[in-house]
């Protein structure tokens, strides 16, 4: 029987713009909670280039103003996940733009009002956000929600990539957390992986 550590991996869904705002869960908060963790490897939906290239101008302030310069301060290594681009974000014309203006609204009520990152990666907030990212990737037509499930998948498959290639290492991912829901479902399918809460990590 093997005595060696198990791979357990952690994904922490972030809120992009509004991290910048004065919430809760803002980039302070981000850089106390990743700091505390201190996984082994931080997993990044950034693409390869993006990191060789130190080319952050486009990345979210979560990337760009939180976690980067964290790893570069301390001894966490950055993994880039992302292929070559991101998917679209989800928008339409008529009626169907309308809809999607509103669960934006409604998305930015639910985590605005959050007490922290708990409320964000877990309980109801967290499940009923997930069914309006879905909805408005819905309302999108079926290129947008191709092109978002190609890219989860890639995200989960470069995760278990790093997972194999490097095994015994705690591992954070952390994405947008609109992502986040997907890819913890798809890595509980490899019973070689442990995957956990952020808290347990």
């Amino acid at each position: 029987m093997s005595n060696a550590e198990p791979t357990t991996i952690a994904v922490l869904g972030t809120l992009a713009e509004f991290q910048r705002e004065p919430i809760p869960y803002n980039l302070t908060a981000l850089v106390h909670l990743v700091a505390d963790i201190h996984p082994d490897l931080l997993c990044l939906d950034m693409t390869t280039a993006q990191w060789q290239q130190q080319d952050f101008a486009t990345l979210p302030p979560e990337y760009q103003e939180a976690l980067l310069p964290l790893a570069e301060q301390t001894d966490i290594v950055v993994v880039p996940l992302a292929g070559h681009q991101h998917p679209p974000k989800p928008e339409a014309s008529g009626w169907r733009g309308r809809v999607i203006a509103w669960v934006r609204s409604l998305l930015a009520l639910i985590q605005r009002t959050a007490p922290g990152p708990d409320a964000i990666n877990q309980g109801w907030r967290h499940e009923l956000a997930n069914t309006l990212y879905g909805l408005t990737r819905r309302l999108a037509g079926q290129t947008v929600q191709k092109a978002w499930d190609e890219h989860a998948d890639h995200l989960t498959e470069s995760v278990l990539a790093v997972a194999r290639r490097d095994p015994g290492r705690r591992i954070l991912v952390v994405v947008n957390v609109q992502h986040c829901h997907i890819i913890r479902h798809r890595l509980h399918h490899y019973p070689e992986l442990q995957v956990t809460t952020y808290q347990d990590l």
